[in-house]
Formats: C-alpha cells, structure tokens, sequence
C-alpha cells in the first residue's frame, strides 16, 4: 500500500521526536532518580550546610508583686553587626563621614571618628572575605539605643539597603535587685531551677519558635529573609502575693539583726492572717568568715528544717488543753527549774525558775518553763498519744507551698529506733521534732486564725496577654485545728507572753502584739563542740484583730547573746513596728470632721497643671465645677463672683497660655506644640514673653518669667 506524502512527513517527524525526546526524558527521570533517591543524603548534607532550622526562645513572661510592681522580666539587648557590601557605592561613601563620626559618639568612643573612616573604608575596598559581611559593631546595645542608631545615616535604610545586622538577645533583670531574690529565683537551660522562675518555669517560658538561617561561610549564621517558620509565644505572667514594702521592710530588719549578732543565717516570714499570702519571705546567709556581709543565697524559710525550742510550747499547750489534761489556772511544780529525767538533767533557761516549786501553767507558758512543759506531757501521755495529737494538728504535714525543696516536718514516735524514754518530755519544749520556718509560722497562723488553718501561698494568677490561665485563691486545710475555747486560750498566753513574760521587754506602746520566744540548742550531741544555737521568735499582730503573722529564726547567734527574746524578738518588732506605721486602716486620719468650705476669693487667682488632680483638689475643699474643659492639662481662674476651669489653647487662640503653671507643667505644653522655651527665676509661670519671627509675629521662641 502506497504512502502519501503527508503521511511520510507525519512518520519523519515521529522519528525525530522519538530520537531526541525519548533520550532527554530517560536523562531526566535517571536524573530525578540519582537526586531523589540515590544521591539524597548527598543533597540533604550540602542543603544543611546551607541552610538550618534554628530554635527562637520565646520571651520570658513577667513576676510581678501583689500590688503590681515588676518583680522579674526579661529586658531584650541586641548584638550589631554590619555587612558594607549592601548599601550602594554611592550611598556608602557619601555617607561614610557622617556614619563614623556618629559611631564614635554614640558606639564606641574609645575609636576616633578618623578611625572608624578608615575601618569602613578598609572593609569596603578590601578584598572581600567572609568576615567584613558580619563586621562586629556593638554587642550589647539597648532597645533606646538601637532606635538611634537606626537612625544613622546607610542604617536607616533598613538591613536590606543598608547592611545593619540586628540580633535580639534578652536578660533577666530583677528591677529591686536583691529584694526577694531567692523566692523569685531563676530558671538555667540545663540547670537548677529555683523559686517562682522555677517553679513556674513553664509557664514563664512560652513556647520557642523556629527560624531557618542561611551559612555565610567562617562559621557565621544569618536569619534569611523569611519570616519565622514558626512564631513563638510569649510566656504567661505569673502575679505573686508578695509585698514590695513589706519584702523591703524585713529584709532590712532581717539584716540589721543578723550583723548586730554575727549570726550564720536568718530567715523571716510575714503571712497574711485571713489568706495564708505570704507578703514576705526573707532569707540572708553570711557569705564570708567574719560574718559582716549577708545575700540572699539559700531559701532557709522552706529548705532548712531544724529543732525549734521553745516556740514548739504552743503545739504542746494546744494538745494540753484540747486534751482537757489541764486549764491555764492548773499548777505544775517545776522543781526549782530542774529536773532529771532518766540520766538526762533538764533546766529552766530563765534564773526565776531557781527560787520557783508551784507555778500555774499560764505562768509555766508565759515564763517559758521547760521543767513544767516537759512534766505535764511526760506524766500526761503515753507511747505514741502526744505525737498522735500534734499530727492532728498537722505539724506532721508540709505546708504545700509552691516552691521546690521544702523539707518534710519530723515528729518523733515510738517506731522510731531513736525514740526513748525521755522523748516526750523533750519533745514538749521543742526537740525531737523538727520543722522548717515555714511550716511553725503556718501553725501559728491557724492560732491567730481562730483555728482555722490556711494554705500559704505566693501566687494568685497566671495570665497571658489579659486572660487567666491559672488562678489560685485562699485553702482551707482546716477549718478549726482545736475547738474554739482552746484557740482563745492560746490566744491569751501568746498575748501574757508580750505582757508579763519572757517578750516583755519588746511591748509597744502604740500597738499590742501576742508572740512566743523560741531558744534551742542545735548540736548538743557534739560534747566538745562550741555550743550553737537556733533563737526564734513567732507571733502575730494586732493582738485584737490579727492581721500579719510572723516568724523570724536566727542560727547561731555569735555576739554573746542567743535567747531568742534578745536575738529574734527585736527584728519581729522592728519589722511588725515598720508594718503597723503603714498600715493606713489603722490610724486616726489627721483631717477627720468637715472638710473646709473656701470662698473663690481664698483660693489662688489663677493656677494650672493637670486636670485630674485640679479636680481632686477643688472636689476636697467643696467647689463644684459646672463645665469641664476636653484637655489633659486645664487652667483654674478665680475671682469673687465664680471659679473656672478652662483648657490650656482656649478655642479661637493659637497660642497656648501657661500662666500659673509649673515651669515643668509648661515645659510639657509648650516643647510638645513645638516651642523652645526660655525660663526665668523660679516658681510659677507669672507671665509669658514672645520673640517675634522677624515679620512682626510671634515666633516659636518664647520666655517665661516665674515667682
């Protein structure tokens, strides 16, 4: 069968595409093959030298304190790198004069405005080289300061027109410094995590982000032009109960009493009655031998578990008296304040006790008698009864705070190998039992509570961005440790303890305050040791209507004295004192009666400043204001007939009228309008003298005459 011609055309050109085609086809699907499958790992290494996904820390969320003051945030610091290869020749070498002398001031000063020329010149004109892409500028410039220097002339066309390389870093800045700082704490990536940043650290942290950077060569990493891959987000901030003045307040007593003793250590506690917050937590270690420099290292408060002496008589009177064993009025004899029990001889700390038999418990309690505590539980109790009623109290329980690291209490019982014959006696005054500051200060507070025993806490939200994520409120743990009429009886020998008993050397005069003196000897089982000793002093003020308690403890005092009447007691009164005189609620207000009613003639002609405040001021002394000028910063003119408030640009003038204002109130007004102002004398703004332009009109330069 013959073949046209068209057909013969049709199956040459078949053959042509089918000779070139098939070929390239096969080249591609061999060469899709070798990239995809065989030579993957090849490409993958070679794009991860190029390019690599980074995490980007998300910034840290805020500790802010119970009346709102920011007690830990991260403060953002930026490296500065410069690539001279980005701006334009012509922008680069027009500018370059001006760009070195401004480095010079605002950068580094140690450089010359010739010396830093001749490096951005030398960086453009050399070689080349992977470095002078990434030329260090500064490594640690604040955010006020990089918005000036974006300003300089090449940075401030951006990094893309103009090479500037900003790297943002943040620190962890405590604005108070030192104050609370172990209870704020700190967070380390791979390390200890300590106090609120630790224990809140997941919350603080956010989640990181990612970001894909590009490989310069010589170890120098860039962020591409993309965006991150992935945003990250910003930590929750954590509202803590703590209390600036008050934290303020008792680390300064804590300190004050802590050299005056040259003691070891000292921790000091201020917790609100009714809620459990903790309003203070102080806790200062001496950091050198001679014991004259204290910091905040160690969180004694919550970490530190010891014998606590005397204070420890609370729990046993409590027991006591829920027990029905005794009233306050029920005598002891306490033997000339010595007494053997077993092979151990047990002594009064206080001389009276020498020349005393029969004492009633309230005197026993009040004068602090060990002899007559440690009878009554010894011949009142047996086996496990004693330790059974103080866990029922539960002085056997953490206290639950927040923080890490609190120490597990430790009550003596008969499972115990170390339990003995005179355990119970020495566990009433105080030994064989061991808690830390902490968990003494929460019993005491149930006591001052009516019984009612609180969680203590130091955080009340977490939020993020105006939402709550987190929030935590007043626990009860129980509603009532012992029944009422026990409650105010402890509540009476606390207060007989300030008033006739071994704390009666700190009563106030301006205020009553009930507290119990803790004394206990820490190493009495080293015999050839030097004796060391553990001076507590806990409480509660006002005695009436309890609102604060407190605990201080002082470890081994080295001054001479060591009771704790005399070491502990004058730091709780000086921090209780210091409190009690900012308590507003508790002081008569100096101008209670009628507030005064002034005629428009008494008041000043004519005065300015800031519209809320001019309000508060004429709202106290009685005059009513009947229009009020749509202005930030208002005029207040008197006369005998009315008094006024108008705005500081009267409708119709263009020019501002500042008379009667501070020099500082006009300044505002005046520089933000655009003015340059030139005062005279001091006080207020009496008159104004414009400079003329030139052409007749006032100009933007203007005096101010002040008396």
């Amino acid at each position: 069968m013959a073949v046209n011609f068209k057909d013969e055309v049709l199956i040459r050109i078949f053959a042509i595409l089918a000779v070139t085609i098939v070929p390239v086809a096969a080249l591609l699907m061999y060469r899709t093959v070798d990239i995809a499958v065989l030579r993957q790992a090849e490409f993958q290494e070679l794009g991860q030298e190029r390019f690599r996904i980074v995490t980007v820390q998300a910034e840290r969320g805020n500790i802010y304190s119970h009346n709102d003051n920011l007690l830990a945030t991260s403060v953002p610091y930026f490296s500065l790198h410069f690539d001279p290869y980005v701006a334009s020749p012509r922008d680069y070498y027009d500018n370059i004069d001006s760009l070195a002398l401004l480095l010079s001031r605002h950068v580094d000063n140690d450089h010359t405005p010739g010396a830093w020329r001749d490096s951005l010149l030398m960086m453009r004109d050399s070689a080349g080289g992977v470095a002078n892409h990434y030329f260090k500028l500064a490594e640690s410039v604040s955010y006020s300061e990089l918005s000036r220097i974006r300003k300089f002339p090449i940075f401030n066309q951006g990094r893309m027109g103009g090479g500037l390389i900003v790297e943002k870093r943040a620190a962890r800045k405590r604005p108070f410094g030192w104050l609370a700082r172990r209870t704020i704490g700190y967070s380390r990536e791979g390390g200890a995590r300590v106090g609120l940043e630790g224990a809140f650290d997941e919350q603080l942290a956010g989640e990181s982000g990612k970001q894909e950077m590009f490989n310069m060569g010589g170890g120098i990493w860039l962020p591409t032009d993309n965006l991150a891959i992935v945003e990250p987000t910003s930590g929750a901030n954590v509202y803590t109960t703590l209390d600036v003045n008050i934290q303020d307040i008792t680390e300064n007593a804590l300190e004050n009493g802590l050299l005056r003793h040259r003691a070891e250590w000292g921790a000091a506690i201020v917790m609100d009655v009714k809620t459990g917050a903790i309003r203070a937590m102080a806790n200062l270690g001496a950091v050198n031998a001679r014991r004259n420099r204290y910091a905040e290292q160690y969180n004694y408060a919550i970490s530190r578990s010891n014998e606590p002496g005397s204070t420890f008589k609370l729990a046993t009177m409590m027991a006591l008296l829920e027990d029905g064993y005794v009233d306050l009025d029920s005598e002891v004899d306490v033997e000339n304040g010595v007494k053997k029990f077993y092979d151990l001889t047990m002594e009064d700390a206080s001389s009276q006790s020498r020349g005393w038999r029969v004492i009633s418990v309230r005197d026993a309690f009040e004068q602090s008698s060990n002899v007559g505590m440690a009878k009554l539980v010894d011949s009142l109790y047996k086996e496990n009864e004693f330790t059974e009623r103080l866990r029922g109290f539960h002085l056997d329980s953490e206290s639950g705070i927040e923080l890490e690291g609190e120490r597990a209490p430790f009550l003596n019982d008969t499972s115990r190998a170390e339990f003995s014959g005179i355990s119970r006696a020495w566990m009433a005054i105080g030994y064989e039992s061991r808690l830390t500051p902490l968990q003494m200060l929460t019993f005491y507070n149930a006591v001052a509570n009516g019984g009612r025993l609180m969680k203590p806490y130091l955080v009340t939200q977490v939020e993020r961005g105006g939402r709550i994520l987190e929030e935590y409120k007043p626990t009860v743990i129980d509603k009532q440790i012992a029944s009422p009429e026990t409650i105010e009886q402890l509540q009476s020998l606390l207060e007989g303890v300030v008033e006739r008993g071994t704390a009666k050397r700190l009563k106030s005069d301006q205020y009553r305050f009930a507290a119990k003196t803790g004394t206990s000897q820490q190493n009495y089982g080293q015999r050839n040791h030097k004796k060391e000793y553990q001076a507590s002093f806990a409480g509660y003020f006002p005695a009436e209507n309890p609102t604060y308690s407190i605990i201080v403890v002082v470890k081994d005092p080295s001054n001479g004295a060591y009771y704790g009447g005399d070491v502990a007691g004058p730091i709780f009164k000086e921090i209780a004192d210091n409190i009690y005189n900012s308590m507003i609620e508790v002081h008569e207000p100096l101008n209670r009666g009628p507030r005064p009613v002034l005629y428009a003639g008494e008041l000043p002609s004519r005065d300015a400043g800031y519209l809320p405040e001019l309000l508060t001021v004429l709202d106290y002394v009685n005059v009513a204001i009947d229009t009020l000028p749509k202005s930030e910063l208002a005029v207040v003119s008197a006369s005998d007939e009315a008094v006024e408030l108008s705005a500081i640009h009267p409708a119709g003038q263009q020019f501002p009228n500042v008379r009667g204002m501070r020099l500082r109130d006009a300044l505002y007004v005046l520089e933000n309008d655009g003015y340059t102002v030139h005062p005279r004398g001091v006080g207020r703004v009496v008159n104004m003298r414009w400079q003329s332009d030139g052409n007749g009109k006032r100009g933007r330069d203007v005096e101010l005459i002040l008396r």
